[in-house]
């Protein structure tokens, strides 16, 4: 997936004549590497203080959000109290976004499942799926369709187990189901109506989301066929887990 990016991305930027920047020197990569380290100790101390049982998520952003502002405020001096306000009124304007996405998504995964629609579906497609690449196919379909109107974690409860009976049915191998599910999921990130980071970063670039859907479908497009490579050529995907755990594949 990674690769499909960056070559979408490099192929995009030589059509629209992008700018390129001088190559640095390792004095200066040095030095940039050298003040990104302050920042980047942030996921550091998120990741490590949750997995090593420090605190709760909840309290890690606390943690992460005062850790911030002491490295804007004492370490970069690009922080202070004049501009805390700001910084706080824009911050809450985007949870705001965020929280109000996430809100409305799990009230209308609720509705999704009080109404037995996901189950509709899949009873729908499940005449379709025979094999294990025909039921990668409605996986692909139904995680796709049902993550542009909620959010990841609900579509995987609600969906999941429904599609599972069917994946078992066809011999689709766990790890490949689940990977066919979480790719697709991934759409629904950037796809409307949903589009949680989609519309985050449209906020971010203070530009019109109906401007940014073109250039998201171009980059989409080669995640796209990587989801279909997946579905197709299992052994692709299953080769390093069975290498690493060949007791348990």
């Amino acid at each position: 997936i990674a690769v499909s990016q960056m070559m979408a991305v490099y192929v995009f930027a030589k059509i629209y004549n992008y700018p390129m920047y001088a190559r640095s020197t390792f004095k200066e990569f040095f030095v940039a590497v050298f003040q990104a380290i302050p920042p980047l100790m942030t996921p550091l101390i998120i990741v490590g203080g949750i997995v090593g049982g420090f605190f709760t998520p909840t309290e890690a952003s606390v943690i992460a959000v005062l850790y911030s502002v002491i490295l804007g405020g004492l370490f970069y001096r690009t922080i202070g109290f004049h501009n805390l306000p700001s910084i706080l009124y824009n911050s809450a304007a985007f949870a705001a976004m965020s929280l109000f996405c996430i809100g409305t998504a799990s009230a209308f995964g609720w509705l999704l499942a009080y109404f037995k629609v996901p189950l509709a579906i899949v009873q729908f497609l499940a005449p379709y799926g025979v094999g294990p690449t025909s039921t990668g196919l409605i996986v692909a379909g139904s995680f796709l369709l049902i993550g542009m109107f909620i959010d990841a974690i609900p579509a995987i409860i609600i969906l999941g187990t429904v599609l599972w009976p069917l994946a078992e049915v066809s011999h689709m191998h766990p790890i490949h189901f689940a990977i066919i599910g979480v790719i697709s999921l991934a759409f629904g990130l950037v796809t409307p109506p949903y589009g949680l980071c989609l519309l985050i970063a449209c906020k971010v670039g203070d530009i019109e989301v109906k401007k940014a859907l073109r250039d998201v479908a171009i980059v989409l497009c080669p995640m796209l066929v990587v989801l279909l490579i997946v579905i197709f050529f299992p052994g692709l995907i299953l080769a390093l887990p069975k290498m690493l755990m060949a007791k348990f594949i």
